[in-house]
């Protein structure tokens, strides 16, 4: 563009902005606002029922204290976490306890001696309780309560049947019974 075309068009603008002014503040015309409301419209106040002041509510709002949450209202960073009250120890409840262990198995039968098959390559084990002698493998019942777990030359190991506790019964080499019965005393 030349320089002479800038200045036409500088003079050009100039006239337009003049007749803009000239128009709104000589003519004498009202400004509009918005749609159907112009500067030189009446004013009218808003409706009020009741225009006393409510004192009680104010009175209320001047008693009010504030409580501040520990947050600056100047800083974008969320607040502190709230700080967790220390919890004591648990207690063991104050109810029934489990009941005590119940005492060691004791058994009433003795063990005075053991004899190996051979054939059937079983062990077994010979028993008293008083009078009464029993011959009982590995496996087998006594007295309908024991089920002997293991025989060994030292010990028999017994099961009582009604409760799964275990007892250990030591040979006994006064029980009674000659020493030659039994090859593997």
């Amino acid at each position: 563009m030349s320089e002479r075309a800038k200045v036409v068009t500088l003079i050009g603008l100039g006239v337009v902005l003049a007749a803009v002014v000239f128009y709104l503040y000589v003519g004498g015309t009202s400004i509009t606002v918005g749609a159907g409301s112009s500067v030189s419209e009446a004013y009218r106040p808003i409706d009020v029922e009741n225009p006393a002041l409510h004192l009680d509510r104010i009175e209320r709002l001047r008693k009010l204290e504030y409580k501040p949450t520990g947050r600056d209202i100047f800083s974008s960073q969320p607040p502190p976490e709230p700080k967790k009250a220390e919890v004591a120890p648990l207690l063991p409840p104050a109810g029934p306890h489990l009941p005590p262990e119940p005492p060691p198995l004791v058994v009433p039968i003795k063990y005075y001696g053991f004899s190996d098959d051979a054939v059937r390559k079983k062990r077994s084990g010979f028993f008293t309780n008083g009078e009464e002698v029993f011959i009982a493998s590995e496996g087998d019942l006594l007295q309908g309560k024991y089920r002997v777990i293991s025989i060994t030359p030292a010990a028999t190991e017994v099961e009582e049947v009604s409760t799964g506790r275990h007892a250990k019964i030591t040979m006994d080499n006064q029980g009674g019974a000659p020493q030659g019965d039994s090859p593997h005393q």
